[in-house]
């Protein structure tokens, strides 16, 4: 059902729910045709709906008879308490949503190079001759990795977090949907991003380097040579909603004229006090301004023309 159905993504087949939230429920309409699961646990007597790790949001196969504003009333009143993110409509959201980032594979790679952030490109112009891009065929290796470099800072991830993501990994593979890419230098793994295939789809799922290879661009080169080789077969790349700064801030691909939208967003969202923006032009920089002034950001513009 999923398979043949273009709303309903990687994250809504019932395997992976199997392995990531084993109570859950299949939400049907009135025709019995499948809309997409819904997690359901309970405490003490206690119904409750909260979001699974590792599945960003709910998605659901709507139609012209069901939208998702639809199922949101009729989901609230079959849990005592709801904790969930859902794709078109977020009612009840969590406090870890993360940024949601699709890049667009169609462009070439020139194109797609030329929209990185400034420093991803400072980073790729500096990175050391010894470092060279590999696959890793065991989920239990990044696992360790990624537990090594990233276990203490990540809030809730308890053992049995863990071995869900070391389930799902394990089970994706199976399944033919799974990659691992590492960047090592003298056969040492020092950054490593887990990517799942679906749907002419690419989400990057998981990944980090060591605190030395952060400096010197990994994360950078890694992604960078993962979007090359990428593009001959997916037609996007999906951050999914990552907000570390070496995976963020690689590119905000943006159509022009929604690039001050973007901007007000995420200065809001993320509740920066501090912010420098560049711009092309003095002219640019004051429009800028005006328009930032407008959604009552406090900023000024700085160039040669003001002193």
């Amino acid at each position: 059902m999923v398979a043949s159905n273009e709303q309903l993504d990687f994250f809504s087949l019932s395997w992976v729910w199997d392995i990531l939230h084993p109570n859950w429920e299949m939400l049907c309409d009135d025709a019995g045709n499948y809309l997409g699961p819904v997690p359901l646990a309970s405490k003490f007597g206690l119904s409750y709906r909260l979001q699974p790790f590792f599945i960003r949001s709910l998605n659901f196969a709507t139609s012209s008879d069901v939208s998702s504003a639809e199922l949101v009333p009729f989901i609230s009143s079959s849990a005592r308490y709801i904790q969930l993110n859902f794709t078109e409509v977020n009612e009840f959201p969590s406090s870890d949503v993360g940024q949601f980032q699709l890049l667009d594979l169609q462009p070439s790679i020139q194109k797609l190079r030329a929209d990185y952030s400034t420093n991803a490109k400072r980073l790729l112009k500096k990175i050391p001759e010894t470092f060279r891009m590999e696959t890793l065929d065991s989920p239990t290796e990044f696992v360790s990795f990624f537990k090594q470099q990233k276990g203490e800072e990540l809030i809730g991830f308890t053992e049995a977090v863990w071995k869900r993501l070391s389930d799902l990994l394990e089970g994706t593979k199976q399944h033919g949907h799974l990659s691992i890419y590492a960047m090592k230098e003298n056969d040492d793994v020092i950054a490593a991003g887990v990517f799942i295939s679906f749907k002419g789809t690419c989400y990057f799922l998981k990944g980090t380097a060591t605190p030395e290879a952060k400096k010197n661009g990994a994360m950078y080169s890694l992604l960078d040579q993962v979007i090359s080789e990428m593009q001959s077969t997916h037609h996007s790349l999906d951050f999914f909603g990552s907000n570390n700064e070496a995976i963020a801030q690689l590119i905000h691909p943006v159509d022009r004229n929604k690039k001050q939208a973007l901007l007000a967003h995420l200065i809001k969202s993320n509740d920066w006090k501090q912010v420098l923006v560049f711009t092309r032009t003095k002219h640019g920089a004051n429009k800028l301004v005006t328009q930032l002034e407008k959604d009552g950001i406090t900023c000024m513009a700085i160039h040669g023309n003001k002193s």
